[in-house]
């Protein structure tokens, strides 16, 4: 195999120039993005009917919980309802098809009988909002037009783009606003003119007319075709439609707000579908927006708002820069080490082949570009370089005494051994993490396969492609540098071996005392706070508002407005918008404001600072909950706060005493941040209580009572009129003035079934009272959600403070708890940690065991993992780090890394022992001719590293933890493997001789 590749020099050089091409062609036909793919399968279930709230929650939102409880994967459900709306979202386990989801979902919904029709929309984080478009108009009803006839069939047209979701939008609509007065003077209701408007404006299918040749079908159009005609509906003799109502064009009830700077207008949020590539989407988007500008009209004003592609690229960009700098700093590192340009300029072929091929496997297994990519190829430079390193170094020191071929034949067939068996430990190192079914896994799935892509190629690069050049290229005479310096490493050489006799004379005392200061750094583990993913530096926060009170649309603006002027304001702010009433269920109570920060360059702080500074100045608006966050790293997925834990139980008071008591135990700490819940404040209410046995006597029939009320005060459609190609509903109620006061009521006239007016005053009564706003339910069990922010304290406390006062809280009640969000992740986070580790650990010493065959040495060579981990946990420690779904990541690849060296010790080791050698200089031996290998090799994967660990650009707060957990763990393995591999290995290798006697005998 290395005589084939070394004397076959251009099929090899094809060969690897091949795999660059086709790396090259990945890098630019892969979907970008800043995250991996994180497509939790979700089912969004909405049914609009008629009904308060209790009604809603048992015959719409409970009928659904237990028509779709069995379908197969369902993980969670949870629910939400409110007064005429219900709202539940399923979430099903990672890899359900969501096409299959949706078609369960929906035959399950077919089997139940309810008061409406429910819709289904399935949501991917991956589809999330890439681009958000603001657009204002001084004519609000020509935008509306604008907005849904030509403005969004245009966008949806563009390739990539998903839903769009319109906030503020305000459906055109005929307005008949009924004129209280004029009803009284002619002794009318809503519910007459109603009827009537139906009667005039309808269309209908009237039959079919049929003869030997032809057939015909017969439709009444007896819409109104302009206002005119409405106008002119007769109410009866001499009293038309105009004479009680006032009628026009008009913008359905407003329930959302959109503002940017001073100008109200409309949000479009711009999904794109899953699977495409985010930055070519939002490219399809801007080179769209000029023929946009032109279908919309000058009067209206499109602003780009929100432009994802800016974060992925300022974070990918910031990896990238980080990679180069490590690449340059590792080569320098070679060459102060090898002190030759041809033998650096060797193991430098290495990184861009390695680079760039591995983005081919990557590609043929399905990821996509993304951080996580580039950071993993980035922590791996020294992993690509080391055998080269290694390789190198062989070959050089066989070509002083071989001709340059047969030197490169036998330097690689003389180490080959030992980098098969680094790559091995490896990839075994990754390979359990294929089996991580969660969404942390999906993050170490990334890592891992982009690592083991790089690893796969630069063994093979080394293995064939450096012999191959080495036997023609590699210069082995020595420079003036290497004279002058030679000196230095041959110091180094002697001092090591001094060191190495002393710790073999004392092995017991070195080995116990190893295992002291192992010890004292893992027991500095929980004191190191754990996350699942840090607050980092995108240059955008949002702000969240939520009145204490329900308010009315004006009101609300009144006071958000204020909290926008502020923040718009701050040096820090580039722009803001403000929205209102955002959710789903439009709860105009609720406010968000989008900010986007000034580049880093131009502003005093950064983001996480930004974001307590805004919370301590905002928590003074007594008036309004406000929390100032992060935006959210998995779109789609609910997961806004850091803290989200749910209190279930049957009884509604029970959980709100429980919330209470975690609110109470919550804030006697510090770092708890806006603590809330999602109970829902108390809704005021009119109730109107009817005399049953009056009503009786005057001849009101209840229904039609409420008939006369729906139509003066609901907005119900009566029918629809087509205008110039729209079709808009025309709508009835009361004038907005009468409206505005509830003493209207005692007002509205009923009639009898003998054609009397009745006072509604004469038969109801009227009262004030509260009653809940919406009722949460998760697994179909009533719930509260608390949420909190947190400064200064990790995920991991929270749940150590939670779960120690968990008795308290609780209490008595038959009640439980459940973890959501980034709580819910970290038992992910950490136990699939541990099952990689320990499923690793197996495999690797299974492959040492198979290689050596020895059941001994592999324990040795594994000694290098918990030294490596003892430093990671210092590293982190010291510099006031947390483990975090990152930093576990990088300590997996760590422990891939660490192995490498006791393996180029014991290899050589046991060799010469083979040979006969005396343990202890057998030893000496391989310290001595390994000790520049190891010392180059842990350097250059240190200084490959620095850039990221000490980088203070985009993303530092995830990048630069792993990067310091590997550079610690590094530096104390190769610190103590030096040292405690040859101690250990003098002190287990007569039990590994006499172990060897009972399992190997001669062979056949």
């Amino acid at each position: 195999m290395y005589r084939f590749a070394i004397n076959n020099p251009i099929a090899v050089l094809m060969f690897f120039i091949a795999l660059v091409i086709f790396g090259t062609f990945s890098i630019f036909s892969m979907p970008i993005n800043l995250y991996p793919k994180v497509d939790i399968p979700l089912i969004k279930i909405t049914t609009t009917a008629n009904g308060d709230l209790k009604f809603i929650e048992s015959k719409i939102t409970k009928e659904i919980e237990n028509a779709i409880s069995d379908v197969q994967g369902i993980k969670n459900i949870n629910s939400t309802s409110y007064n005429n709306f219900s709202i539940s979202v399923v979430e099903f386990e990672l890899g359900k098809n969501l096409e299959v989801a949706a078609n369960d979902i929906r035959d399950k919904l077919n089997t139940i009988n309810l008061p409406a029709k429910p819709t289904l929309e399935k949501i991917s984080p991956d589809a999330g909002s890439i681009v958000s478009l603001f657009l204002s108009s001084k004519d609000h009803l020509k935008l509306m037009r604008k907005i849904d006839n030509d403005i969004k069939p245009f966008l949806q047209k563009i390739s990539g783009v998903g839903t769009i979701n319109d906030i503020a939008f305000l459906k055109p609509q005929v307005q008949i606003k009924l004129l209280p007065n004029a009803l009284q003077k002619y002794h009318i209701n809503a519910l007459d003119v109603a009827k009537i408007i139906q009667s005039h404006n309808f269309k209908q299918y009237l039959g079919e007319f049929e003869n030997s040749k032809d057939n015909f079908t017969i439709k009444g159009y007896f819409e109104a075709q302009n206002l005119k005609e409405l106008e002119n509906i007769r109410i009866f003799s001499g009293i038309f439609l105009k004479d009680i109502a006032n009628i026009s064009y008009g913008l359905e009830n407003q329930k959302q707000f959109a503002m940017l700077d001073t100008k109200d207008g409309v949000l479009l949020e711009l999904n794109k579908i899953s699977g495409y590539n985010s930055l070519k989407v939002i490219e399809n988007i801007k080179n769209s927006l000029k023929t946009l500008q032109t279908i919309a009209g000058n009067e209206v004003e499109i602003k780009i708002v929100y432009d994802k592609s800016q974060n992925i690229l300022k974070h990918i960009n910031q990896v990238i820069f980080d990679m180069i700098f490590g690449v340059i700093l590792t080569l320098l590192i070679v060459y102060v080490f090898l002190r030759n340009i041809s033998a650096t300029i060797l193991a430098f072929i290495v990184l861009p082949t390695s680079i760039i091929s591995s983005f081919f496997l990557i590609n043929l297994l399905g990821y996509d570009i993304n951080r996580l990519t580039i950071i993993a190829l980035t922590l791996s430079i020294g992993i690509f370089i080391d055998d080269a390193i290694v390789i190198i170094e062989s070959i050089a020191k066989k070509a002083k005494t071989l001709p340059p071929l047969q030197a490169s034949f036998e330097g690689i067939k003389e180490i080959g051994f030992s980098v098969l068996s680094i790559s091995a430990v490896l990839l075994c190192v990754f390979i359990p993490i294929a089996y991580m079914n969660s969404v942390p896994g999906l993050f170490f799935n990334v890592l891992a396969t982009s690592v083991a892509s790089g690893v796969i190629i630069s063994y093979l690069v080394s293995v064939f492609l450096i012999p191959t050049l080495s036997a023609r290229f590699l210069n082995t005479s020595e420079s003036t540098f290497y004279k002058k310096s030679e000196f230095l490493f041959i110091k180094l050489d002697l001092f090591y071996e001094k060191l190495l006799y002393k710790v073999l004379a004392n092995k017991i005392k070195f080995i116990l005392s190893t295992l002291i200061i192992i010890t004292l750094c893992f027991s500095l583990t929980p004191k190191i706070g754990l996350d699942f993913l840090p607050i980092e530096e995108d240059s955008e926060i949002q702000v969240l508002l939520e009145s204490k009170n329900d308010l009315s649309l004006e009101a609300m603006k009144e006071k958000s407005l204020k909290v926008y002027e502020y923040i718009k304001q701050d040096p820090s702010v580039a722009y803001a918008y403000l929205l209102i009433g955002y959710n789903d269920a439009k709860e105009i109570k609720k406010a968000k404001i989008y900010v986007k920060l000034k580049p880093l360059n131009e502003r005093k702080f950064r983001q996480p600072k930004l974001i307590s500074l805004f919370q301590e100045k905002l928590n003074s608006y007594e008036d309004l909950k406000i929390k100032v966050l992060e935006l959210p790293k998995i779109e789609g997925a609910g997961i806004e706060d850091p803290v989200q834990i749910q209190i279930l139980g049957d009884d509604l008071k029970s959980i709100k005493e429980a919330i209470d008591r975690m609110k109470e135990v919550f804030s006697k700490h510090e770092g708890f941040v806006a603590i809330d819940d999602n109970e829902g404040d108390l809704k005021e209410e009119i109730a109107i209580n009817i005399n049953r046995e009056k009503a009786a006597k005057l001849g009101i029939n209840p229904q039609e009572l409420a008939y006369v009320l729906a139509y003066s005060f609901g907005n119900l459609s009566v029918g629809n009129m087509d205008y110039k190609n729209f079709k808009d509903e025309i709508i009835l109620s009361f004038d907005e003035a009468f409206k505005q006061n509830p003493t209207s009521l005692e007002l509205i006239e009923l009639k009898n079934h003998n054609n009397e007016s009745i006072k509604l005053a004469s038969i109801a009564s009227f009262s004030y009272k509260k009653d809940l706003s919406l009722i949460n339910r998760h697994n179909k069990t009533t719930s509260i959600k608390l949420t909190s922010s947190i400064e200064n304290i990790s995920l991991g406390e929270v749940r150590k403070i939670f779960e120690s006062n968990l008795a308290y809280i609780l209490g008595k009640n038959n009640l439980s708890f459940a973890y959501s969000g980034f709580l819910d992740f970290l038992d992910d986070t950490i136990s699939g940690f541990l099952f990689s580790i320990s499923l690793g650990m197996i495999l690797i010493y299974l492959i040492l065991a198979s290689l050596y065959s020895s059941l001994i040495l592999p324990l040795i060579i594994m000694i290098s993992m918990p030294l490596a981990f003892g430093g990671a946990c210092f590293g982190i420690f010291i510099t006031g780090n947390h483990f975090s779904l990152f930093v576990l990541v990088a300590i997996i690849l760590l422990f891939g890394m660490v192995g490498k060296n006791a393996i180029l010790l014991v290899d050589v080791a046991n060799k010469k022992c083979d040979e006969g050698m005396e343990v202890e200089k057998a030893l000496i031996y391989a310290g001595k001719s390994r000790l520049r290998a190891i010392l180059m090799t842990t350097f250059a994967m240190i200084f490959s590293m620095l850039p990221l660990a000490l980088s203070k650009g985009s993303g530092f707060e995830g990048n630069s933890p792993m990067a310091i957990a590997i550079i610690f763990g590094l530096i104390s393995s190769t610190l103590l493997t030096l040292l405690v591999v040859p101690a250990l290995f003098k002190f287990a290798h007569n039990l590994d001789v006499k172990i060897k006697k009972i399992y190997q005998r001669e062979k056949i």
